[in-house]
């Protein structure tokens, strides 16, 4: 898959995979979800989701649920979908813990491009 979308900061993306993850269980978002998710108060939420409704990734109005437009599911999509394969790649190839995997993982996913990733994940094939 070609990158097709502009690269946001790796605080965006972090928001955006947040509330993919909890749009796949819920089918949407919550402010309070995610502020718990990432572990964070609720006002960090608030402004990440005024940028990513900017970007027209989401759909957001105050005190209704978080929705991802297509663009911005497809852009989550991509996000955990990198966090996925790069876990796995150091929990397979570099013998790290599940814990310290993920935590590393999240770090590279936004390091690497879709391209360096793919790459990665044929070699775990």
């Amino acid at each position: 898959m070609k990158n097709q979308f502009t690269r946001l900061s790796r605080s965006a993306e972090d928001y955006l995979e947040a509330i993919g993850h909890l749009c796949r269980e819920h089918g949407k978002a919550q402010v309070s979800d995610v502020a718990a998710m990432l572990d964070v108060k609720k006002p960090s939420v608030t402004a990440a989701v005024h940028q990513l409704a900017e970007e027209g990734l989401i759909t957001y109005r105050r005190y209704a649920p978080i929705e991802l437009t297509e663009k911005g599911r497809q852009y989550a999509e991509r996000v955990i979908r990198s966090h996925s394969i790069l876990q796995r790649f150091l929990e397979e190839a570099a013998h790290l813990s599940r814990e310290r995997a993920d935590e590393v993982a999240c770090h590279m996913e936004h390091l690497l491009s879709m391209e360096e990733i793919e790459s990665i994940e044929s070699k775990l094939n």
